[in-house]
């Protein structure tokens, strides 16, 4: 019986890692095998196969390169995977390989990832600039304060300033920050503040809530109302 053909016809490689990429930011990676007329497959890290043994064949399969070492950076390199395949009489193809580099490594960041407006320390305007500094980065995802439970935060392209509107009311405000390259490793989160006072008080007004009228009562209820940081002052028949 002729053996199986690697790859199917129709088809450019008997063996693609990660739809053909040229980087993986993880080990696990996916595989895509093709061979006509195969029944079973030999996949391996190494050349010549050893501690191998032979499956089922299957067209897509998730795999683990080399990668001995923990940690960002640990085991980056060129990673190999090889394969073979045979039929039901046991006829094997050639050896057929792909190589994919490893990259885990996040963007460089400085010693003051991100500050808004230049690090003051107030702003009367929701609408701040944030200044990066960091490299190797194609994206950063940006939260306010209240948005950080959410899924995703809003992801825009990478510079070193970018223009980003705070968080509505006044009072303390934060953003935060990952930065991610171009395969999609990503840095933790950094983060800056500064305290927003972008509304004039207004005055409030003051009610008896019971009668709506003065009392002489020595304990009274007062309901009013204002905005965050109003200063509510209080007289009594002109007194303090």
């Amino acid at each position: 019986m002729v053996a199986p053909i690697a790859p199917a016809p129709g088809d450019l490689r008997a063996i693609l890692i990660n739809n053909n990429a040229e980087k993986a930011n993880s080990p696990i990676i996916d595989l895509m095998l093709s061979a006509q007329g195969a029944t079973e497959m030999l996949i391996s890290n190494a050349a010549d196969f050893s501690g191998a043994t032979w499956e089922v064949y299957v067209t897509a399969k998730e795999w683990a390169v080399l990668d001995e070492q923990a940690g960002p950076g640990f085991g980056d390199g060129d990673k190999t995977v090889y394969v073979k395949f045979r039929d039901a009489e046991e006829e094997e193809t050639d050896v057929h390989s792909a190589t994919v580099e490893l990259d885990t490594i996040p963007p460089s960041v400085g010693a003051i990832p991100i500050m808004i407006n230049g690090g003051a320390l107030k702003t009367s305007s929701r609408a701040v600039t944030l200044t990066f500094d960091v490299q190797d980065a194609t994206q950063v995802e940006l939260f306010n304060e209240d948005e950080f439970d959410n899924v995703e935060g809003t992801i825009v392209p990478f510079s070193q300033t970018v223009q980003w509107e705070l968080s509505e009311d006044n009072g303390p405000k934060e953003v935060l920050a990952t930065f991610l390259d171009d395969i999609g490793n990503a840095t933790a989160f950094f983060s800056d503040t500064i305290t927003l006072r972008d509304q004039e008080p207004i005055d409030p007004v003051i009610l008896d809530p019971e009668t709506n009228t003065t009392t002489t009562d020595s304990f009274i209820t007062v309901r009013g109302t204002g905005n965050p940081e109003s200063i509510i002052e209080i007289r009594l028949n002109g007194g303090q």
